[in-house]
């Protein structure tokens, strides 16, 4: 059986008992605005994120983590967008726009191409050395 650990909450810093990832007043908060967010999103199905975090005092990054942890479908909601975490534009869907996607596996791929012929030797050399 693995002893829960004490730890600072990543939200406010308070000293808690990691039984989840946040403490528990935060936790009720965060529950309390997804309640005030889902409400209003039922009464208003053609608002934009900044028209829901203007009325519920909820913020687009608090909203963006009910879409993305699924507690929200955006297929309801056809004026409901997020930014994208690395250029910022509006996105319907993951976690970055296509365009960065494609950079980063762009990036991805050159990071990750074949050693150089002097580094395949020389981890060669090394491996043949051991017994």
């Amino acid at each position: 059986m693995v002893l829960p650990k004490m730890g600072n909450c990543p939200k406010c810093k308070k000293l808690f008992l990691q039984l989840r990832d946040i403490c528990d007043d935060c936790y009720q908060k965060q529950e309390t605005d997804f309640l005030n967010v889902n409400d209003f999103l039922r009464r208003n199905k053609g608002c934009t994120i900044q028209e829901l975090s203007e009325a519920t005092k909820v913020s687009i990054g608090q909203i963006r983590q009910f879409i993305l942890s699924g507690r929200l479908l955006l297929v309801q909601f056809p004026n409901i967008s997020y930014p994208c975490e690395i250029c910022g534009n509006m996105i319907r869907t993951g976690k970055a726009c296509s365009s960065c996607t494609e950079t980063v596996n762009k990036l991805n791929k050159q990071v990750n191409k074949t050693p150089e012929p002097e580094i395949k030797k020389s981890y060669l050399r090394v491996k043949s050395q051991k017994i």
